[in-house]
């Protein structure tokens, strides 16, 4: 769990991480190494989930080394409500959310905490919209989320 407890007594606690893939773990499908170490010390610490529609197809390949992290892969014709869904039943105040693409928008509509990475691939005005944050990568997210110190910075009033 991610516990966040601000100056202003607003109290997070986060029990669920959810990444898209493409676009803000991955580059093109590939993930850095330096992601993956992080998603994986990321991942001994939460729940961690990345919900794809895996564009390039390598996320099962690429997250395989990741121990503990559980992946869901959309169908074709799946948008963003099946995201949600995953939300909406894990406890979306509890959850936070990472993303830059437009069927990550419905996640980002109901999630506790969202991150909008702008990243190489850019991202959706839509999730940029919605994001408590933006950084520039996956690694630049995922370091937040494992130093509280960096969330009371940012998020503090």
């Amino acid at each position: 769990m991610i516990s966040v407890q601000l100056p202003n007594g607003r109290q997070y606690e986060f029990r669920h991480v959810v990444f898209d893939y493409d676009g803000t773990l991955a580059e093109e499908g590939r993930m850095s190494d330096e992601a993956r170490q992080l998603l994986a010390e990321l991942a001994a610490k939460t729940h961690v989930a990345v919900i794809t529609a895996d564009t390039f197809g390598l996320a099962h390949q690429e997250l395989a080394a990741v121990p503990e992290v559980e992946l869901i892969i959309l169908a074709a014709g799946q948008d963003g409500t099946e995201k949600a869904r995953c939300i909406q039943e894990w406890g979306a105040e509890h959850t936070v959310v990472v993303g830059n693409g437009v069927n990550d928008q419905p996640m980002f509509f109901i999630a506790g905490l969202k991150i909008c990475v702008l990243g190489p691939e850019g991202a959706s005005t839509g999730v940029l919209a919605a994001a408590n944050i933006v950084v520039r990568s996956p690694a630049d997210a995922i370091r937040l989320l494992l130093n509280s110190k960096r969330l009371i910075a940012i998020l503090r009033t």
